[in-house]
């Protein structure tokens, strides 16, 4: 797919995802894109949840680079480690996922199952608050890593990604701003990927 049909389905992906959320089929969801890259993720939670026993969760990934695509859908089961003022999930479950590679000349296309892990960590912190996740699949060794801090005063936060897979890594850093609606955010940032840096610009919706 060339970059015009690359932007083409990014701006697809932009334009249904209010309608996604509205229809409460999603409690998180996140589009990204740039000029090398494509990023889609989709969160929900699913069956009783309370302060013991997190809600666990069902999730759908896609991220689309220059040379290779990898997708995953997943089902993790969270318990409550500590709470209170900082609050610590642990989670672990299962995947399915697919990788196609789209370098010239490489047909290489892997498919199966994968055992996950995550952890998660939020709560209060000086002038605002902030949210970690870090998570691992045994698919291609591919691990996922970020940061937020959130300042009371300010309508945004300010983030920071790291994305692991064995023939693709890449740094992002930005800032997610409110857009006055209720959970709808605008993400703005650059990330750095394959020696090279590049702008990206996407929504967020945050129903948790």
């Amino acid at each position: 797919m060339n970059a015009f049909l690359r932007r083409c389905v990014a701006i697809a992906a932009l334009a249904t995802l209010p309608a996604v959320a509205q229809a409460d089929w999603v409690d998180y969801a996140q589009v990204d894109t740039s000029s090398s890259a494509t990023t889609v993720v989709l969160v929900r939670a699913v069956g009783a949840a309370d302060a013991a026993m997190p809600a666990p969760l069902v999730s759908a990934t896609y991220v689309r680079w220059s040379t290779g695509e990898a997708a995953g859908i997943g089902y993790t089961h969270r318990w409550t480690m500590a709470g209170d003022a900082h609050r610590w999930l642990l989670g672990a479950g299962a995947g399915a996922n697919t990788f196609r590679s789209r370098a010239p000349g490489n047909e290489q296309h892997e498919s199966g199952l994968s055992a996950r892990l995550q952890s998660e960590w939020f709560g209060s912190a000086p002038g605002g608050s902030y949210y970690a996740l870090a998570q691992a699949s045994s698919f291609r060794g591919s691990w996922l890593a970020t940061a937020q801090y959130s300042p009371s005063a300010l309508p945004l936060s300010v983030e920071w990604t790291r994305y692991h897979e064995r023939d693709y890594q890449a740094t992002s850093a930005g800032v997610r701003v409110g857009t006055g609606v209720p959970a709808w955010f605008v993400r703005l940032g650059v990330t750095r990927a394959e020696g090279e840096s590049h702008p990206y610009i996407g929504i967020a919706y945050n129903g948790f």
